[in-house]
């Protein structure tokens, strides 16, 4: 938080911004609040940080700093807000384990509308008086008593199922707000005094000179021509936030920077008769402020441009940017995708320039964007400020912005328009049409303009414009940025909008000459309203008998919440540096197939402070190969590299900054080999897969399919994901006598690392310890790919004999780590007249990328995931593993199930289609009962899917709403909404049955406090919290006196990787064991003195030589390897079921779309700790709603990734979740084959967000069946807002010129 005295009011603002694009020097003069002066864990906490804790809204806790200080700059500003400005703030953070659910149900309890965390009065869900609740879904007082003798399996006391009617506020909450401390704003740190009384420190001229840039403040106009004429390449800087960007990511050099936020002309703000002067240097926050109070105090007429820039404002960038970004330094930057240029454009937005020894006044037209970030203004001009003039009664003006994601996203087309009309008539005297993200510059359609100058304002106006914007906005196939047919019909769709918007203000004006606007037409041309949010959790209570001590079953908070939410939890690049240590940046391949001819690092070992540059040169051969199933890789790149982004050098330097300007300076040379196989289409096309492909056979599907009733056939491609954990992978080597190799490292894996460190060292296991106290998410993507550079780093140490570390920037990450596996799925399915499937024949293709990593395992789980809830006499399977010349993807949670999942749900939808069948009653009638075996013959014993999907189908009001949905539809023309109910089934275990075990070590000190040890770690997903109530139940201890670490190669050897879902179970039950193994050797003296204290029970077994020190291996009994050949074998332990219902509104004009509710039943068994599993539900589903409609991985034709960094790639924000969304965990669901009756809950919630995808076609379908086209088509995984909008064929699209693929090359390709 940035605070500083504005000494015109007196009074004391404060604004958060981004610390990474935030120079040091610009801070002058001003007071910074970093999370450490909020609040600590060793003192007291905040009340923003008790929210966030409290309210289970951390989990791995790399985002949750700043959230807290998000949060805390809105409360000094506002105490007591609204929660819209809650989503206001908070527009820039984001979440990737959470869901941001928690988040804002802890903030909500410090805004105006804290009513509790339910968000709604009267819930039907918790009383039973849904007019659809079944006999299933009534919450009553029930009992279950338990057998506890079964290894810990079983709870030890009865546990009622929901609540007695007196006691309904307990079953739903997983925090309670009448516990928190109030706020109290006065009990802030006050601003420093030494501020206020020195306004010297905001006017004086600064100059700051560095070894490669020299940094300006001056504090007048003169000064600051002056430095612009002495240098006319000087980069003016008010926020730094494009700028930034490429000196970070584009590595780009600006010697002279200027910042001209002293300079009274660029700060100050002019409003006169013919409107306001805004200053160029004045942030997008202050004009947001100063609009306002405009647009609140004069006529509407007067305001209509400046209503169109509050509304565009409120899409632009994030909160935190718009806090320092200038409005001067969106137009010099002339982007060609700017959210505002076009809109200035259209209200004839002024430009006051000026040089030394001239000054002068231009407009912003189609003449002033001169190309690609270019503009008229003269290198040693500055634009002084910007004039906005007033409306009049006679002009609209209006503006779309259509981007991937609502908020925070660059668009991908902005349509700025105003039209003028003759006083009193619908006739147009004028016309501006600006367009952003149709040329490589904001334009106007002149064409256009001029065609309808003139023109009444009616059904003509349409006509003439659609032939002429296209010509106006002519874009190539090969264009920047892709997505060429869908820009062209957004920039039809936007002006449609505008033409309806304005016919709808005429209408109100001329009554008699225009006719109103439909309720559709009237839906579609209004600007997007926010909704508001509201959820439940619903989750089995503990009996009111329970020991209050005893935390299985409770929503406790996440053990190491206190400290992410202070910023004082630990994470690898949080270590303080060590004597000697080196900073490592890496040198990548810029081939995606390609022999290395020569590597020349001389001109960066040239550079100062550069140690060494280590390659494959330095590493014998032998010890240079690596991998994961096979030794297929390289620690470094030798004759050759595979992919864009493999790692060929290590450049070593004293500082980050120096080593990763080096890398710039290492010349590497290339010799392509051809061909370089980039999509699964290259790789289908090359048969370029590992061998064999793998089958899977049960019955005769020939013969079954030629005998079926209907045939069917289809394919499906499931896009890539990328991990996006918040902290990127790091590792820092330390290198210790005697061959001794420390590794504190972001993996999941950490005996896997020890392995290839060992061997890639040649020293034995035991001299490498790898050490992880905890990872900023993980989700898969650091099980294994943390060989990618952990490695080269420990080379490096032992060669230099000195630490190194190497953290991974964001762009280096999503470059050379792997994504989930893209997946091609083939299906061919027989189904009788009754809509019984009868046969599957299916093709899964995956994308491997360069090596085989787990790839194998990710297409078996694929293969087993192929029936999802459904029986199938006959089936035939064919698993291809591609290779391709990508970076190797790897493990990401669901492992392959997400995507099969998918593809085996769009066949259901369309098979139920091509039927004319309701898709839920086809997914009935083929769903497995309990008893029944799997194609692949294992027991499904207590099948719980039916339950899931009639209790949620229920609790949701499925019938019901699917005749609203339809109503909706019928009325509704250009929005359509779409509801479909999908259920899961999801196996658990290691398809390596060596790796479903796991250990733990458990001491007990005199003190009597504990420390338990496991093979488990932690990121985010609580293990280490569930771990310790295992103990504390087990040991009869309370939580407070049980303390994990970290995990360590040390402490517990030969750990199984922390991944598959299964950690709670293997590790939880190795600890019960360890514990139970201590509570017998305490239970002599428990039993001499009953009454005793815990402390003296230990103190009397220590003075007895009695071992307070215990172990214990737990192996998942009954699984075995599965034999694909024979079809035989238990792959999996056991079985976890859910089930989704979601429904979504669709703007068919421009694919923009939202989840209005999802309603998720899924079983997690007897839940450990409920605030946890909802937590790990609402999680996944965001992230599978992020895998299914919005992520999306685009590259080059040359294999370059080009989504690299958060301003490409777009995962969820708050703004994406449900509306309305409701998660409950299945009742009466124990499990005997995990820890206290529990189940896995990390991976299965992800694929839920199945029902989003088909909800969406579902919505598609409406739109297409209202032109007549056939419900059957084909939608790509992620339901992009571009897929979207191309299958709603209409009047509109069909106008664009289709593209002939394969007739040149493309900017992006679909791998």
């Amino acid at each position: 938080m940035i605070s500083q005295y504005d000494r015109k009011s007196h009074k004391v603002s404060h604004y958060s911004a981004n610390a990474c694009l935030a120079p040091l020097v610009s801070l002058h003069g001003k007071a910074v609040t970093t999370i450490e002066g909020v609040g600590s864990a060793r003192t007291r906490l905040h009340a923003v940080q008790e929210r966030i804790v409290r309210a289970h809204g951390s989990q791995c806790g790399f985002c949750t700093p700043g959230m807290v200080m998000s949060m805390y700059t809105l409360l000094r500003n506002d105490p007591q807000p609204d929660m819209s400005n809650v989503l206001q703030y908070l527009s820039g953070n984001l979440c990737r384990c959470t869901g941001y659910r928690p988040i804002l149900e802890g903030f909500r309890t410090l805004t105006k509308e804290a009513q509790g965390p339910c968000g709604r009065k009267n819930c039907c869900r918790l009383n039973g008086t849904s007019s659809s609740t079944s006999k299933d879904d009534e919450i009553t007082p029930q009992t279950t008593t338990i057998n506890t003798t079964d290894a810990g399996n079983r709870h030890s006391l009865p546990h009622e199922n929901g609540a007695l009617e007196e006691d309904l506020t307990q079953v739903d909450h997983l925090f309670d707000p009448s516990e928190f401390e109030p706020y109290d704003p006065s009990q802030e740190v006050i601003f420093p005094p030494e501020l206020k009384i020195r306004p010297d420190l905001d006017t004086e001229s600064l100059q700051f000179v560095g070894p490669r840039v020299t940094f300006f403040r001056p504090n007048n106009l003169q000064h600051l021509l002056a430095i612009k004429d002495l240098y006319p390449n000087a980069k003016i800087v008010t926020g730094n936030t494009e700028i930034g960007v490429e000196v970070k990511s584009k590595k780009r050099l600006c010697p002279v920077l200027v910042n001209p936020t002293s300079v009274p002309e660029l700060i100050e703000v002019q409003i006169d008769d013919l409107g306001v002067t805004v200053g160029a240097s004045v942030t997008l926050t202050a004009l947001e402020n100063t609009l306002r109070k405009i647009v609140d105090s004069k006529p509407e007429h007067k305001c209509r441009g400046f209503a169109a820039i509050l509304e565009m404002l409120q899409w632009f960038a994030s909160k935190q940017i718009r806090n320092v970004a200038a409005l001067g330094g969106n137009i010099m930057t002339a982007s060609p995708i700017s959210d505002l240029n076009p809109l200035l454009m259209a209200c004839g937005a002024q430009l006051q320039l000026q040089t030394e020894r001239s000054k002068r006044r231009i407009k912003i037209d189609g003449s002033f964007f001169t190309g690609y970030r270019r503009t008229a203004v003269s290198l040693n001009e500055i634009l002084v400020s910007v004039h906005l003039p007033y409306t009049n009664k006679d002009d609209h003006v209006v503006a779309y912005k259509q981007a991937r994601r609502r908020t925070d996203d660059i668009a991908i087309v902005t349509g700025a328009m105003r039209v003028t009309f003759h006083p009193g008539t619908h006739v147009t005297r004028n016309l501006t049409l600006a367009f952003g993200g149709m040329a490589d510059r904001s334009v106007l359609a002149t064409k256009t303009m001029s065609a309808l100058q003139g023109r009444p304002w009616d059904a003509s106006v349409m006509d003439v414009a659609s032939p002429m914007l296209l010509e106006d906005l002519p874009l190539d196939p090969w264009a920047p940025g892709g997505k060429v047919e869908y820009r062209r019909v957004l920039s039809l769709s936007l002006f449609f909008k505008f033409f309806l918007r304005i016919k709808g203000e005429l209408s109100k004006t001329l009554p008699t000459v225009v006719p109103p606007l439909t309720s559709s037409e009237l839906a579609v041309s209004q600007v997007y309203q926010e909704r508001p949010y509201q959820s439940t959790q619903l989750f089995q209570k503990v009996n009111k008998n329970q020991d209050p001590l005893d935390p299985i079953g409770r929503p406790v908070v996440h053990a190491g919440a206190r400290f992410h939410a202070t910023g004082e939890a630990t994470y690898v690049d949080d270590i303080p540096s060590m004597m000697n240590e080196l900073q490592a940046a890496l040198v990548l391949s810029t081939r995606a197939h390609a022999y290395i001819r020569s590597l020349d690092a001389s001109r960066a070992l040239a550079l100062t402070g550069v140690v060494r540059v280590v390659s494959a040169s330095d590493i014998p051969a032998d010890r240079n190969v690596t991998g994961v199933e096979e030794r297929d890789e390289e620690v470094f790149a030798g004759g050759r590299v595979h992919h864009v982004g493999q790692v060929v050098a290590l450049v070593l330097a004293t500082d980050l900054n120096t080593a990763r300007r080096a890398t710039t300076l290492v010349r590497v040379t290339y010799e392509d080999i051809k061909p370089a196989i980039i999509t699964l289409k290259d790789a289908i096309r090359e048969k370029s897969w590992w061998d064999p492909p793998r089958l899977l056979r049960k019955g005769d599907t020939e013969a079954a399919l030629s005998d079926s009733a209907h045939v069917v056939e289809g394919e499906l491609h499931i896009g890539g994901q990328e991990h996006f954990y918040l902290e990127p992978q790091g590792s820092l080597a330390v290198p210790h006598e005697n061959d001794e190799m420390e590794m504190f490292v972001t993996t999941q894996n950490p005996t896997f690392v020890q392995e290839k460190v060992a061997s890639v060292l040649d020293v034995p296991w035991n001299r490498v310890t790898v050490r992880v106290k905890r990872i900023g998410g993980g989700f898969g993507g650091k099980e294994t790919r943390i060989i990618t550079h952990a490695l080269a780093v420990a080379v490096a140490a032992k060669m230099m004999n000195r630490p190194v570390r190497c953290v991974l920037d964001r762009e280096e990450d999503m470059s050379l780590t792997g994504t989930r596996h893209p997946f091609f799925v083939k299906w061919k399915a027989g189904v009788s007249s009754e809509g019984v499937l009868t046969a599957v024949r299916m093709f899964l293709y995956a994308n491997a990328g360069y090596s085989l990593d787990l790839s194998t395992s990710v297409v078996d789980k694929g293969l087993l995931s192929c029936d999802n809830c459904y029986r199938c006499p006959n089936i035939e399977l064919s698993g291809f593993t591609c290779r391709t010349n990508l970076a190797s993807n790897t493990a990401f949670r669901g492992f392959g199930g997400p995507q099969v999942t998918l593809a085996v749900e769009d066949m259901m939808e369309r098979i139920a289609n091509s039927l004319g069948m309701d898709p839920t009653l086809m997914r009935e009638k083929n769903m497995y009962h309990p008893g029944d075996f799997t194609f692949y013959n294992q027991l499904l014993p207590d099948f719980t899917g039916r339950r899931c999907l009639n209790q949620v189908m229920s609790q949701a009001d499925y019938t019901k709403r699917r005749l609203l949905v339809d109503s909706f539809n019928r009325e509704s023309r250009y929005k359509k909404r779409g509801l479909a109910a999908t259920p899961i089934k999801f196996g658990f275990s290691f398809f390596d049955i060596h790796l479903n075990q796991a250990g733990a070590l458990v001491h007990i000190y005199k003190d009597g406090s504990v420390l338990v040890s496991h093979a488990g770690m932690e990121m985010g997903q609580g293990l280490f919290t569930k771990m310790i109530q295992v103990a504390s139940r087990v040991l009869e201890v309370p939580m407070e006196k049980i303390h994990t670490p970290e995990t360590s190669t040390a402490l517990v050897p030969n750990t199984s990787p922390t991944a598959a879902s299964i950690s709670s179970d293997v590790n939880g039950m190795a600890v019960l064991k360890a514990c139970q193994t201590l509570r017998e050797r305490l239970r002599p003296y428990r039993e001499q003195n009953p009454k005793g204290r815990w402390e003296k029970w230990v103190v009397q077994a220590y003075n007895d030589r009695v071992s307070l020190s215990a172990t214990a291996l737990y192996k998942i009994p009954g699984i075995t390897n599965f034999d694909f050949e024979k079809n035989e074998g238990q792959p999996f332990s056991y079985f976890s079921c859910g089930a989704a219902v979601s429904e979504v509104e669709l703007d068919t004009l421009t694919g923009d779309h939202e989840v209005l509710r999802t309603d998720i039943v899924m079983d997690v068994g007897e839940s450990l700790n409920p605030a946890i599993d909802i937590g790990q539900i609402e999680g996944a589903f965001m992230q599978g709603l992020g895998l299914l409609t919005l992520e999306e991985l685009r590259f080059s034709n040359s294999g370059v990734l080009l989504t690299r960094g958060p301003g490409a790639y777009k995962i969820p924000g708050f703004d994406d979740i449900p509306k309305e969304f409701n998660v409950s965990l299945l009742r009466d669901s124990p499990n005997p084959k995990a820890v206290y009756s529990s189940k896995a809950v990390g991976e299965p919630p992800l694929l839920l967000a199945t029902a989003v995808f088909l909800a969406l076609r579902d919505a598609v379908a409406a739109r297409r069946k209202d032109f007549g086209l056939k419900e059957d088509f084909q939608l790509n995984s992620p339901a992009t807002v571009e897929r979207l909008r191309l299958a709603c064929k209409d009047h509109l699209s069909e106008q664009v010129p289709k593209i002939e693929q394969g007739s040149f090359a493309p900017w992006d390709v679909t791998v």
